[in-house]
């Protein structure tokens, strides 16, 4: 999704303002705050482990007599001594500290960032491309509504939802779902260890329902397993509805399709929305929940568009119309939304 050239010339202007730039600076300081946290610890083990390997090397050799007795040898052993120990009890003693604020000090510097990026960073490159946009950092979509649409995890992460004020009341976010694994070790210790299985990571679009769409209607991806088809741990069969076959053997070769209204289901699956599903079946997961005031629309691309860099490598990476094309597809992919819904 290519910028045309006025959204260039609106973006080299953007970037170029004073206010960008400190704005950019500050997501820059946050995020290398928490990369220097890391090296100082990684820091401390190379300076500890090359003193034990210097002043064991002075130990061996004096004990083997490859070293003459002299004032100068002794007084640095006996530095080499206490550095060992001063940094040993000062890597135990950062670790213990960091252990007891570190999860809270890192929670903090996550909102921090996400608020900065978000309002200082994203707001402005977003109402560069579509200037009644905005960005609402204060709440999320429903999560009851988001789990409706998505594979079923423990955690559900949003950003800030991008809204554009149109009639169609479309809004957009990003979503990270994961759920947190417990797994032990074998052998005579057991030792628990954690691991995230990820559940979805791509958007979520949210769009009023202006059709006579009654109940709920609910559209999940398939997979296909040894003649075993399976929805990936989306949510089936809804209260009081049933599942429907479609007349269409692509569709519902790839999409399992729930509601509580069937005749409505039906009207609001059109040969036009039909083909949008079959069109998208080879790209991401495409998933559909509807109620009777929104209709909620779930893209599983593994993209995050909209999430804040994150280490110096998505520092390096970033760029301004980067971030901009990614903007202008969701926005796209939005009208698209529109159009065919």
């Amino acid at each position: 999704m290519n910028l045309n050239p006025e959204e260039i010339q609106k973006i080299n202007n953007l970037w170029k303002t004073s206010r960008f730039q400190r704005s950019w600076r500050a997501v820059e300081n946050t995020v290398n705050c928490g990369q220097r946290v890391k090296n100082y610890f990684v820091r401390n083990i190379i300076l500890l482990f090359f003193s034990f390997i210097v002043g064991g090397s002075l130990f061996l050799s004096k004990d083997l007599g490859l070293l003459t007795d002299s004032i100068f040898i002794d007084k640095l052993m006996m530095l080499i001594a206490r550095l060992i120990l001063f940094l040993l009890i000062l890597q135990i003693l950062s670790v213990l500290i960091f252990a007891f604020i570190g999860p809270g000090w890192e929670s903090n510097q996550r909102a921090k960032l996400r608020v900065l990026y978000e309002s200082e960073i994203l707001e402005p490159i977003l109402q560069a491309i579509y200037p009644s946009a905005k960005i609402d950092i204060e709440n999320d979509i429903s999560p009851s509504n988001v789990k409706e649409v998505v594979p079923a995890a423990k955690y559900y992460i949003q950003s800030g939802i991008i809204k554009l004020n149109n009639e169609k009341d479309i809004e957009i976010v990003d979503l990270y779902a994961y759920t947190v694994s417990k797994g032990l070790a074998t052998g005579k210790d057991e030792i628990k260890h954690l691991h995230e299985i990820t559940g979805f990571i791509g958007q979520v679009y949210s769009i009023k329902n202006t059709h006579s769409l009654k109940g709920n209607l609910r559209i999940v991806p398939t997979k296909h397993f040894l003649n075993i088809k399976t929805q990936g741990g989306y949510l089936g069969a809804m209260s009081g509805g049933k599942k429907i076959d479609i007349g269409d053997v692509q569709y519902n070769k790839y999409y399992n399709t729930y509601c509580t209204d069937e005749q409505s289901a039906r009207m609001f699956l059109t040969p036009t929305v039909i083909d949008w599903f079959n069109d998208n079946t080879s790209d991401f997961g495409l998933s559909l929940y509807s109620n009777e005031s929104h209709i909620y629309i779930a893209a599983y691309n593994n993209k995050r568009l909209f999430t804040a860099p994150r280490d110096k490598d998505s520092i390096r990476s970033w760029s301004i119309e980067k971030t901009a094309k990614n903007i202008k597809y969701a926005l796209f992919f939005a009208d698209k939304i529109a159009e065919i819904i």
